[in-house]
């Protein structure tokens, strides 16, 4: 478990590190992420390299059992390497050359970029990952951050990337859909980034537009990690820092495969809607389908007037990281130790204020780095029987800005509450995607899935005939991988497997209503009114000219089952039909009682028999949580038997 900070020695005068060293070591802080935005400060010539500094910083840390996550840099640029080329800069989609003066102003795709960034990484690492304080190497940060490029480099490299994918015009042309409009191409040479234009553009070309644009993010965190690799001990290993939910761009599952641990950012709000991006942590756990880090972790009010959900409350740092490493974090690194005086983010919340000295929260870090030394969580892990399919090339088809597919905010904000449904419902979750194993779960729910192909339909089929209980939604298998609907509204297997096909549908921007067991759901956005073949109808809608519709179908095929929504409901729907699964006894839950929907529950266990229960609550109110026989909160080192509190903000970690 690493426990510490991001810290900048190139802020801080040299004759403060000591004394900033010995509050991270009153704190016990084992790792510190650095170097980051360094490049100029390493190399201030070209090819001359000036480590010195930081070597000296490396073993002052050592000194105090402090070990460093090196990060070399690519993407921010020193000013003598754009003086070299001003085209190193981007183009954006309105033909502005973007101005050196900011980071992630350039072009990743620009050969000297990749050419000195490599250089400079192998550089670092050979001076770097010998010394026994360096734990391991962060390539970069936040990846895919930077606005699309399209100079006439990034537009040759499409181009090729078009002609490689789809081998001739004719196919591409055919693959896009191009007679519409008539806009068909005669060559590759032809085919443009998508920038400004009159109407949006065409949806197969925006859609392979970000696919490629994923695949250049990709092959940058390729070249670091290759670069890197051959010059790392053994004991090293390679990471980055992800963004949690709103950066969509790159598809992280991919990125995952040159990376030894997925890492993300973390700045929730603070106060009751502290889990309002809790999916971004299931997420970033998912992308390897292992524990994470979170490298940037917020830890203090930002200096904003006017901002809300910025200022903790007493305990409340202590219990988000808390809530961070129930949800399968083994790293945590604030961001940042000590506040900086200058430069775009000197009102960022911080450990340490502007003179060096210990904020507020300074105790609650200490509390939490003292109980992480105490507690043994290494090798315990998330195990979860439920999981939701989370699909970048949906989410691109569903965000490209046409109007058509509608609110550019339904595809996360639908996933977030599938996610916190099902997470209040007191079980564990997982999120997977299309190329994944899913024979571990024995529920997948999924959202959205719009390039469904046969093989995608077979792979889904197989889930629920080998005992899998499958939930899908409207706009499920909709559409090929290259945007073009299917004639039926749906995949032909799938209509199969659902025992139904969509029929006529209804659009709104109203609540809909359903009824199910008794209950009734609000949902929104669209209804399908299918037409049955087969399924058994469980909920019909309630208002309207389409009351008595079916809203939700179940079918069984094989050992499972196909559950078919119409429309998109709420979160409480969610979590309704979680806890009816369970009572099934296709899930099983953490604990044998349900707890208020402001108690957040999470459970690690470990190949040894270690079994961990957090307990978090996110709100103002005192927690009576009915307890049966003894228990043992581990983190508050405390025993006890029957009923218990669980204080305003509070947390525990019971050991079972």
């Amino acid at each position: 478990m690493h426990f510490g900070a991001a810290y900048y020695p190139e802020h801080r005068d040299p004759s403060k590190w000591e004394a900033d060293l010995d509050t991270m070591v009153g704190a016990d802080v084992t790792s510190l992420r650095v170097a980051e935005f360094a490049w100029s400060r390493f190399e201030p010539e070209p090819d001359r390299f000036d480590f010195s500094w930081m070597e000296r910083f490396l073993d002052l840390a050592h000194q105090r059992k402090i070990s460093l996550l090196m990060c070399p840099p690519i993407r921010t640029l020193p000013a003598w390497l754009m003086e070299r080329d001003p085209n190193l800069s981007i183009l954006d989609e309105d033909g502005i050359r973007l101005e050196y003066g900011s980071r992630y102003t350039f072009c990743i795709n620009h050969p000297l970029l990749r050419e000195r960034g490599a250089k400079f990484a192998e550089a670092m690492t050979k001076r770097f990952d010998q010394h026994p304080g360096v734990v391991g190497w962060h390539l970069d940060n936040e990846h895919g951050d930077e606005p699309d490029c399209h100079c006439a480099i990034c537009k040759a490299k499409f181009q090729e990337w078009c002609e490689d994918r789809y081998g001739s015009i004719e196919a591409l042309n055919e693959a896009w859909g191009l007679a519409f409009w008539g806009l068909h191409f005669n060559h590759f040479a032809q085919v443009p980034t998508p920038r400004r234009t009159k109407a949006p553009a065409n949806p197969a070309h925006l859609l392979a537009w970000r696919r490629f644009r994923s695949a250049c993010t990709i092959e940058v965190i390729a070249l670091q990690s290759k670069t890197i690799r051959p010059h790392l001990s053994k004991e090293s290993w390679v990471t980055t820092n992800h963004q949690p939910n709103w950066n969509q761009r790159t598809d992280y599952f991919d990125a995952g495969e040159h990376l030894d641990i997925s890492g993300t950012n973390y700045y929730p709000p603070y106060g009751d809607d502290a889990r309002a991006i809790s999916m971004g942590l299931t997420c970033a756990r998912g992308y390897k389908g292992q524990n994470f880090q979170v490298h940037e972790l917020r830890n203090s009010a930002h200096m904003i007037p006017g901002l809300g959900g910025n200022t903790p409350e007493p305990g409340e740092v202590e219990k988000l990281t808390l809530h961070y490493i129930g949800n399968g974090a083994d790293g945590i690194f604030y961001f940042r130790w000590d506040a900086c005086p200058f430069g775009t983010e000197q009102h960022h919340g911080t450990i340490l204020d502007f003179d060096g000295r210990p904020r507020r929260i300074y105790p609650e870090v200490q509390k939490v780095g003292r109980a992480l030394k105490r507690i043994p969580l290494e090798g315990t892990t998330i195990e979860s029987e439920i999981a939701m399919l989370y699909d970048f090339p949906t989410r691109w088809v569903m965000q490209t800005g046409i109007h058509w597919n509608g609110p550019a905010e339904l595809f996360l904000e639908h996933h977030k509450a599938v996610h916190a449904g099902v997470r209040a419902a007191g079980v564990n979750l997982d999120v997977t995607s299309r190329h994944r194993d899913w024979s571990r779960y024995k529920v997948l729910i999924v959202p959205f899935l719009a390039g469904t192909e046969d093989a995608l339909a077979d792979k889904l089929s197989n889930f629920v005939e080998e005992g899998g209980q499958l939930v899908l939604h409207p706009f499920c298998g909709i559409k090929n991988d290259e945007t073009r609907l299917h004639p039926r509204r749906m995949h032909s297997k799938l209509i199969e497997l659902c025992g139904a096909e969509p029929g006529e549908y209804t659009t709104t921007d109203d609540h809909l209503p359903f009824t199910w067991n008794r209950k009734t759901y609000s949902a929104h956005a669209f209804a399908d009114l299918h037409q049955i073949d087969g399924a058994e109808v469980l909920a019909r809608y309630d208002s309207d000219w389409w009351a008595q519709q079916p809203a939700l179908l179940r079918h069984g095929k094989g050992e499972g089952s196909c559950w078919k929504l119409g429309t998109l409901p709420h979160s409480e729907f969610y979590t309704d039909l979680t806890q009816h699964l369970i009572k099934e006894g296709c899930l099983s839950s953490i604990l044998p009682f349900p707890t208020p929907a402001s108690v957040e529950v999470c459970e690690r266990r470990g190949p040894e028999g270690q079994h961990y229960v957090f307990l978090l609550n996110h709100s103002q109110n005192t927690i009576d949580l009915p307890w049966e026989g003894p228990w043992c909160d581990v983190y508050h080192e405390r025993e006890g038997e029957g009923s218990w509190n669980l204080e305003t903000r509070g947390s525990a970690i019971l050991q079972l």
